[in-house]
């Protein structure tokens, strides 16, 4: 096994996540890809192709996700883990997904924010899309809360 993807988000459940993939990675000797794949603008959403963008009050959300990828990088490089970072405007799974297959990765890590039945309904669940378009293994980190 040579190459991990982890799907990242930014929530609370991001560093259970790391954990466990920073665990992975050590066991197996592999280099972990974190990727955050981000919802487009949703002013944008709909719009002609040539929209006035306006004033872009995403760019200091994603100028901040750039600095904790960063932090996230440095702090499994100084625990001896080979890691990179990555981001993207897209759908989630689909994106993870993608990312995973042109890195070749043997796996890809997520978490689950442990929605119940009526929430997956009516907003899906981005680790069960994952899981059902997945041709690798996949590995689920529940939400810690209880």
């Amino acid at each position: 096994m040579k190459n991990i993807a982890v799907g990242i988000d930014f929530s609370d459940l991001a560093e259970p996540v790391m954990d466990h993939a920073t665990e992975l990675a050590k066991a197996l000797h592999a280099h972990l890809h974190l990727v955050h794949i981000y919802a487009p603008e949703p002013d944008f959403v709909g719009y002609a192709e040539y929209a006035y963008p306006g004033v872009d009050e995403r760019e200091e959300e994603l100028r901040e996700e750039k600095n904790k990828i960063r932090e996230w990088i440095d702090k499994l490089k100084s625990k001896g883990v080979d890691a990179s970072g990555y981001m993207r405007e897209g759908d989630t799974v689909h994106g993870l997904l993608e990312f995973a297959e042109k890195r070749e990765a043997n796996m890809v890590v997520i978490g689950t924010h442990g929605r119940g039945f009526v929430e997956r309904m009516l907003l899906g669940s981005v680790a069960e899309g994952v899981i059902r378009h997945a041709t690798l293994p996949v590995v689920v980190v529940p939400s810690r809360k209880k």
